[in-house]
């Protein structure tokens, strides 16, 4: 069986990443000792392949992996469950002992089905035309607590009901751009370059 340029130039990528069977890469390499244009062509992305495996990884800055999430719709931003519960997990054990603490000294201790809460978040931006917030206590989805523009038109407000804990959270203005909380009193990192707000919900 002989091969055609054409059956070859699909071929030749895998050959380099040494993906090719035994029988095919015998094939290949026939072709490759009769036909002129194709032994330049493998020789061409050769030169290609090792050219690529010397550069070095080059770190792309956080200022740029912002931007570009800022220019994606809230939903591809929305980090995975996984993702989410590992930032979770990240929480300083500091505000975890303070947490338990609190519950302990109040000798209401945490029994895993309190009583929510009312929490007020407001958010100042007068240009924004919508105004979301998400954390972890809504899935990071922008479609479940829209905020509503208060009576002097600058800030944006919601009231949350959450039960005790520890959460992260973030605004999302305009649909595109997340932004923290310059009211909050902690901050994690949220993994692109930027920060997530926490708010911490005593019992």
């Amino acid at each position: 069986m002989r091969l055609s340029c054409q059956d070859i130039e699909p071929l030749l990528q895998e050959y380099l990443e040494g993906q090719l069977l035994p029988s095919q890469r015998e094939l290949l390499d026939a072709h490759l000792r009769t036909c002129a244009s194709c032994s330049a062509l493998f020789a061409d992305l050769s030169r290609i392949d090792d050219q690529i495996e010397r550069l070095e990884e080059v770190e792309v800055p956080a200022f740029l992996a912002r931007r570009i999430l800022n220019s994606l719709p809230a939903q591809a931003y929305r980090p995975p469950l996984a993702q989410q519960f590992a930032r979770f997990a990240a929480v300083p054990a500091l505000l975890a002992a303070l947490l338990v603490a609190g519950f302990l000294f109040k000798g209401r201790p945490f029994t895993g089905t309190p009583g929510a809460r009312d929490v007020d978040v407001v958010f100042v931006a007068p240009a924004a035309a919508t105004v979301s917030v998400v954390g972890d206590f809504n899935g990071w989805d922008p479609r479940r607590n829209p905020m509503t523009r208060g009576a002097e038109r600058e800030a944006w407000r919601a009231r949350l009901v959450l039960p005790p804990g520890v959460y992260q959270y973030s605004f999302v203005v305009d649909g595109t751009v997340w932004e923290k909380d310059p009211q909050a009193k902690n901050f994690l990192a949220d993994g692109f370059g930027g920060e997530n707000s926490v708010i911490i919900v005593d019992g």
